[in-house]
């Protein structure tokens, strides 16, 4: 995926929404500290390209399978505000080459905050920032408990390709000549959720797992690793070609929901690897198994910055 963020078969930068800044001060002033309902779920509007397109009851009913799984998988309190297009992210046509993308709200908070939510042992030893900032999506951040929950705005959008041959049916995932639906929504769910790097230039929540070497972090967007022991152990590899996919993306695991590129006739799995990524962003999992075919707090301190976007690449 690039930015913005897309799923290739095979990202647009983001505007900055001075109007959201202003929302999330007027929620810190007013004390919008609502009581979230049990579990992770979801508030999904289906845009009209949805709505209108022939087959939107098959669009939404995959969407919704793809959504389930994560609601099944994490048990934070939060909602996640999201919207579906078809052919388009937000009001922005999908890029050509691109399966399916998203954009999300973004925000900055401090690596001092980020040791006091997650797992020290697992972040790096010092702050690699020197008390600059870090980014992460406005849903990643309620998962932290750094927004509030339940905050109504819209957290982010995600759109797919409108011309691809897809296959919907839940049973049938891997379809000859079809891309699966199913899939490249959990992809990109998963970035509305904080999963990206904001490499080269910025570090995000994810970018603190993505090491070179032992004790030595990434910080320009090379060939690198996900290792949720500073660098000790290599989980997998992410992508190191910004040109070919997002950063954020694994590279070399076609069959798993979260590679860069996406190909046909395959079913796309979220993986034990996907899911310890997942929690390393600080989502609490509620059981270990990954899908069955697989065996206020210083809200003050946080600076709305505004959306960013990726893609799904297609694979060859």
């Amino acid at each position: 995926m690039k930015k913005p963020h897309a799923t290739r078969p095979g990202s647009p930068r983001r505007p900055v929404r001075p109007a959201l800044r202003a929302a999330f001060a007027a929620a810190l002033a007013g004390g919008l500290l609502a009581t979230p309902a049990y579990a992770l779920t979801f508030n999904v509007s289906y845009g009209s390209s949805v709505t209108n397109a022939s087959n939107a009851t098959s669009i939404e009913q995959a969407f919704n399978d793809a959504i389930t799984f994560y609601q099944n998988t994490f048990t934070n309190n939060i909602t996640v505000n999201l919207s579906v297009g078809w052919g388009y992210v937000g009001s922005t046509q999908i890029s050509s080459g691109a399966l399916g993308a998203s954009s999300f709200s973004e925000i900055t908070t401090k690596f001092a905050q980020l040791q006091s939510v997650l797992p020290s042992a697992s972040l790096p030893a010092s702050d690699p920032t020197n008390h600059g900032s870090i980014y992460l999506s406005s849903a990643n951040a309620k998962a932290l408990g750094l927004v509030p929950g339940a905050y109504p705005a819209l957290d982010g959008s995600v759109g797919f390709d409108s011309t691809a041959t897809w296959t919907f049916d839940p049973n049938q995932r891997a379809q000859q000549g079809a891309y699966d639906f199913i899939g490249v929504a959990e992809h990109e769910i998963s970035e509305v959720l904080g999963r990206y790097s904001a490499l080269p230039g910025h570090e995000s929540v994810l970018d603190l797992y993505r090491y070179t070497a032992k004790g030595t972090l990434d910080t320009s967007g090379t060939s690198a690793y996900f290792s949720t022991d500073r660098g000790a152990t290599s989980l997998v590899s992410f992508n190191g070609n910004a040109s070919a996919g997002d950063l954020g993306d694994w590279t070399g695991q076609p069959n798993d929901a979260f590679n860069y590129g996406v190909m046909a006739g395959r079913e796309l799995l979220v993986s034990s690897n996907d899911l310890t990524e997942m929690v390393s962003l600080g989502y609490t999992q509620a059981a270990p198994v990954p899908e069955p075919a697989d065996t206020l707090l210083l809200l003050a301190g946080l600076g709305l910055i505004g959306w960013r976007a990726r893609r799904v690449p297609r694979g060859s």
